[in-house]
């Protein structure tokens, strides 16, 4: 089980007063891009990946309709994670499935991918097929947040989690239960087999 850390500067000054020492106890560093102007991503990269030498890399553009803070068209989208692949080698990709399906077979000649879905609305009841896609795909790893209203949405979760990783036990997965009533699911990755249990 591995701590990630987000880190989401707003500008290039911010990215170069980043203290990498503070973030020594994590194993994995989570750029979250999208709280940059997407004209600002790539003269911001350098500094990201030359703070963080060294270290697993996360590179992560959270658009808006997944919880994020930017809005990209597909073919911006896939431009910035190529330019960013292909200048920088990230140790991991976040790909939003659902919201750039179209395009995703772009992205099948990557082999550090870490197909995302997020869903701040609640635990859909197709959460078995959602993950039953995703880990088809053969990603790197499989990230799913959901919103919890009830206990048994987080049981729900835990279960799918286990019975998947049961299932697929070299196939890495990231379930979070979100809200106050899915707290518990970030405390028990161990038992249901996530792999990263603070990335959010």
């Amino acid at each position: 089980m591995k701590l990630i850390v987000s880190v989401m500067p707003r500008s290039l000054e911010e990215a170069q007063a980043l203290d990498a020492t503070r973030y020594l106890d994590a194993d994995i560093i989570e750029w979250r891009a999208d709280y940059l102007p997407k004209e600002a991503i790539l003269q911001v990269a350098p500094a990201i990946f030359e703070k963080f030498a060294g270290r697993e890399l996360v590179f992560t553009l959270r658009t808006r309709s997944e919880g994020g803070e930017i809005d990209l068209s597909p073919e911006e989208y896939i431009h910035l994670i190529k330019e960013v692949a292909q200048l920088y080698q990230p140790d991991y990709i976040d790909f939003e499935y659902y919201s750039y399906k179209d395009v995703f077979e772009e992205m099948l000649d990557f082999p550090n991918l870490v197909l995302s879905y997020h869903n701040f609305q609640e635990t859909p009841e197709n959460m078995m097929e959602i993950l039953s896609e995703l880990t088809s795909l053969n990603p790197k790893l499989v990230k799913v947040a959901v919103m919890a209203h009830t206990e048994q949405d987080v049981l729900d979760l835990m279960n799918y989690t286990r019975g998947f990783k049961t299932l697929n036990p070299e196939q890495e997965y990231v379930t979070i239960s979100m809200g106050k009533v899915g707290k518990v699911s970030r405390i028990t990755a161990d038992v249901t087999g996530s792999s990263w249990p603070l990335l959010v």
